[in-house]
């Protein structure tokens, strides 16, 4: 049976019937810096790859998870940027020099599809392209730029037309399809393909340990210097945006320390919040107790170090930070924060919180801390439903049909 990937196109030569593999080429829009959505685009554009597309990374400079590696069918195409006086108080119109190098390369390439990931802007650039070169794209809403940005009237008049108009619509969580119709008014049909994880490298491992040298903390194997294994260890990761609430988490470790003293917090990521992070770490005393990792590439080995993840969000679409932790066997507290509760479920496969409030969070970290028997049966229930229903060969199919519809 054929997959979408290797199309065969029949034709006639003096008589005789020929037959030619064709494989299909898909442009993906995306921003290539650390976060959700360009992680899973980049991860999804590596799957197709495997499976025989060719992709075409279409942003201002490479995607962050292409750094340490390269797979056959992949290409970037960088976004040029000019500098005119012009343009020195309003920046240069990134919109406009996107879309014609989406363009270039759909001609260039013969592209047979755009996959814009976040509305803005790359929406209104696929809309363009296609009103340009006739091009079908396909949109899919990862979070703010629903609820937050794409709900803004600067934004919203835009976002909520080239999304309508678009070929295919796609959210990656029923509570984002549920605030696209509510709040930004699409009417359209909208399909829900949730975030994955390729659970064959996001899994748990044995003998790694963190150690902390000078306030630092770093990796290390088991015959090195490590934290003592008689402390817990907690892990957050983040961009630090207020909406992550990263300050409030050093609050709840507060009052996690003086319950349990021997309890540690590690912080990876980095953002806005940052500063006024390290300022409450150091009003509260908590300087041997929270240590910031800042930007790390290497997030497995990280989460299978630690006892438990905590999450503190007030809006999410589909994190897949907790994704990665739960497939890492990482038992994981959270809050009721928008798709969160699609992913995991309270008491099951994690402790999601009743509401927001920092004492009922360091409570539930308390009480998953104490018990080493629950702490294991919640890391074992997540990595099974991450299995089952959130792992990549269950989701990448999914976007595979979906474009075998439009094309």
């Amino acid at each position: 049976m054929l997959t979408i990937s290797m199309v065969l196109l029949y034709g006639e030569s003096n008589g005789v019937r020929t037959q030619q593999v064709y494989q299909v080429k898909i442009g993906v829009n995306l921003y290539p810096s650390v976060g959700g959505s360009g992680y899973v685009a980049t991860r999804l554009g590596q799957h197709l790859a495997h499976k025989g597309y060719h992709i075409h990374f279409i942003s201002y400079q490479r995607p962050f998870a292409l750094m340490w590696e390269t797979t056959p069918g992949i290409y970037v195409d960088l976004v040029d940027n000019f500098d005119y006086p012009l343009f020195k108080e309003i920046g240069s119109p990134y919109s406009m020099a996107l879309t014609s190098k989406m363009v270039k390369v759909a001609r260039e390439a013969k592209l047979d599809l755009i996959h814009s990931h976040y509305a803005i802007p790359h929406a209104m650039s696929a809309f363009m392209s296609r009103e340009i070169m006739g091009i079908p794209y396909v949109v899919t809403l990862h979070g703010s730029d629903v609820h937050t940005l794409g709900n803004d009237p600067a934004y919203k008049p835009v976002v909520k037309y080239t999304v309508e108009r678009a070929d295919a619509v796609t959210v990656v969580s029923q509570f984002l399809k549920d605030k696209a119709q509510e709040e930004l008014g699409i009417e359209r049909d909208i399909k829900v393909i949730p975030n994955f994880i390729d659970v064959t490298k996001f899994t748990h491992l044995e003998g790694i340990r963190l150690a902390v040298e000078s306030g630092c903390v770093s990796l290390r194997h088991e015959n090195a210097k490590d934290i003592d294994p008689e402390e817990k260890v907690i892990l957050h990761a983040s961009n630090f945006r207020p909406v992550k609430r990263v300050a409030d988490l050093i609050d709840a470790m507060r009052i996690v320390v003086d319950h349990y003293p021997r309890t540690r917090l590690i912080i990876a990521g980095d953002g806005p919040t940052r500063i006024e992070v390290e300022r409450k770490i150091e009003r509260l005393n908590l300087c041997d107790n929270v240590h910031l990792l800042g930007i790390k590439s290497n997030m497995r080995e990280i989460m299978c170090s630690a006892d438990l993840f905590v999450l503190n969000s007030t809006l999410e679409g589909m994190p897949l930070v907790l994704l990665e932790a739960m497939s890492c066997r990482l038992p994981v507290v959270t809050t009721p924060a928008g798709g969160i509760p699609e992913l995991v479920r309270p008491g099951i496969d994690g402790v999601v919180t009743k509401s927001f409030e920092t004492e009922e969070l360091a409570g539930a970290i308390i009480e998953i801390l104490e018990s080493d028997s629950k702490r294991e049966a919640l890391g074992r229930a997540g990595r099974e439903r991450v299995e089952k229903d959130f792992a990549s060969d269950k989701i990448v199919p999914m976007y595979e049909e979906l474009f075998q519809s439009i094309l």
